[in-house]
């Protein structure tokens, strides 16, 4: 499917690409926000279905994306998973941008649901397919040792866990609204920032406010020994609620690189760009 652009986007989409191109040797900060100008050097789109009904099966969504780095000095991997805000996002409360009777699963969302049992499980195996770590990453919970009083546990409290490997494996995490409370300091526990339809903020002091619900990690190098790494996989992330069906929610990564344009808007918080090609293809047929 192709998309337009106009004069105004193509020029921030060019500025970014600009900096992009400066800070490739760069390496991620994890904290939760995903920058095309961090270093990550691979990037996938994730099919994503949802959880239906008995009868009706599993329901196809928008794609999400997965960005990796495998960094050459150091062996470390850095990993950023994030969803399509068709799906689940960062709005809560009087400010929820469609939930509700807009929502196909009919839910509201409210800060509560974020803090209860959100969660995503990875494994990444070495390039023998020998699986390394198989844990589940916290996306939000209360945490006394934050100045919000809330933080991501990643695996070591709440809904973080680690099936196999161990805990030291775990360099640094982050996830967005994790960034969104105790980077920006915008501690809100009612509601979300106001915003219109298409996530545009009301009041400019929270323009910063980040509406993807994204998971971030770095995992120590020395993991993979003389084998490398091989492969990461999602099996399955809790939302619960989300906006389409129940709450478990199927990943399976795409082999399709996205577009460099795609990769500058996802730095300037856009992801009105994600695609349903399921759709798209099926349209275009």
């Amino acid at each position: 499917m192709m998309r337009t652009l106009n004069a105004a986007t193509i020029y921030c989409v060019a500025v970014v690409l600009v900096g992009l191109s400066t800070t490739l040797n760069a390496t991620p900060i994890v904290d939760g926000r995903f920058d095309p100008g961090e270093g990550y050097t691979l990037g996938r789109y994730v099919n994503i279905e949802v959880e239906g009904k008995k009868k009706s099966g599993n329901i196809p969504a928008d794609d999400g994306f997965l960005w990796i780095l495998h960094d050459p000095a150091t062996q470390d991997l850095f990993v950023n998973f994030t969803q399509p805000r068709t799906l689940i996002d960062n709005s809560y409360g009087e400010n929820s941008i469609g939930w509700g009777s807009s929502a196909p699963s009919g839910k509201n969302h409210n800060f509560k649901d974020l803090k209860g049992s959100d969660k995503a499980q990875f494994i990444i195996t070495d390039a023998d397919g020998e699986a390394l770590l198989d844990f589940v990453m916290d996306y939000f919970s209360e945490d006394c040792a934050t100045p919000s009083g809330y933080a991501s546990l990643g695996v070591s409290g709440k809904d973080g866990k680690v099936n196999t490997g161990s805990e030291d494996a775990f360099l640094a995490w982050g996830t967005s609204l994790d960034y969104n409370f105790n980077t920006l300091g915008h501690v809100l526990t009612e509601d979300s920032p106001a915003a219109d339809e298409d996530y545009i903020v009301t009041d400019p002091a929270y323009s910063d406010w980040l509406y993807e619900v994204t998971y971030e990690f770095q995992i120590d190098g020395t993991i993979f020994e003389d084998n490398g790494f091989g492969e990461l996989t999602i099996p399955l992330v809790h939302d619960s609620p989300n906006k389409i069906g129940k709450n478990k929610v199927y990943i399976k990564v795409d082999g399709v690189i996205p577009e460099p344009a795609t990769v500058a808007l996802l730095g300037l918080g856009s992801l009105t760009l994600v695609r349903k090609r399921r759709k798209s293809t099926a349209s275009s047929q």
